[in-house]
């Protein structure tokens, strides 16, 4: 048998600069395409969502902070919507159903807000309470000459006492005004201003009812002694 060498002829193809921009070009449009799609079922979807959450608090949590006439008006249009999400809405551009949703919770997010002030209200209340009544009890302490606070400055503890006073008396007005509103009505005072009549409080009193007091000076006569010590104490170093 004769063994015969056959020449290999090896072809590379490569794609054109032009082809291969092209290619890159098509992928990211397909990419975009995908976002753009799912940003789109992703607010229609939102809708959706929004249209059954608040219909069924309507009639459940939120039922006290809507008036019926305003509930029976917003219960149409939330079922008109769903209607609408399975007839002509299913097919439309994502900022249709932005501004569908935008629309609805021009009525629902103010009575869900009015449900979650509500439900904080009591404890900011209680808080600032609290705060009053600290303050108050070191008022008392600093009337009776208590050595925790008589180092303070009569002038500087008659600013906390005016502080407590005006704090109390805002928080009688709010309380007052709150009770006598109806619930579906916003409310006379919002649980983001009470915690922030608590920071203002603390911000003006703190700092006075937590002075720290002097460091003791030691008696002039043990003061004497003392100086004496040390200087005998240098002389006797020197001798040495």
């Amino acid at each position: 048998v004769k063994m015969v060498d056959l020449p290999i002829d090896t072809k590379v193809h490569q794609l054109s600069k032009d082809l291969i921009n092209s290619y890159t070009e098509q992928e990211g449009k397909m990419i975009m395409a995908d976002k753009l799609e799912k940003e789109r079922q992703d607010a229609k979807n939102a809708v959706e969502e929004y249209v059954y959450d608040i219909r069924d608090k309507l009639y459940g949590d939120f039922e006290p902070f809507i008036t019926e006439e305003e509930r029976e008006q917003y219960s149409v249009v939330l079922g008109t919507t769903e209607d609408w999400l399975y007839e002509d809405g299913e097919d439309q551009p994502k900022q249709v159903y932005l501004d569908k949703i935008a629309e609805l919770k021009k009525t629902g997010e103010p009575v869900r807000a009015r449900y979650k002030e509500e439900l904080e209200r009591p404890a900011a209340f209680e808080d600032l309470g609290k705060t009053l009544q600290q303050y108050r009890k070191v008022l008392d302490l600093y009337a009776q000459k208590d050595e925790k606070y008589n180092h303070i400055e009569a002038e500087e503890m008659k600013k906390v006492e005016k502080e407590v006073a005006e704090k109390q008396s805002w928080l009688d007005g709010k309380a007052q005004a709150q009770k006598n509103l109806p619930r579906h009505q916003d409310p006379a005072v919002k649980v983001a201003q009470i915690r922030a009549e608590i920071k203002a409080l603390d911000s003006k009193c703190k700092a006075i009812v937590n002075k720290p007091k002097p460091k003791a000076e030691p008696p002039k006569e043990e003061k004497k002694k003392d100086e004496k010590e040390k200087k005998e104490g240098k002389g006797e170093k020197a001798a040495e």
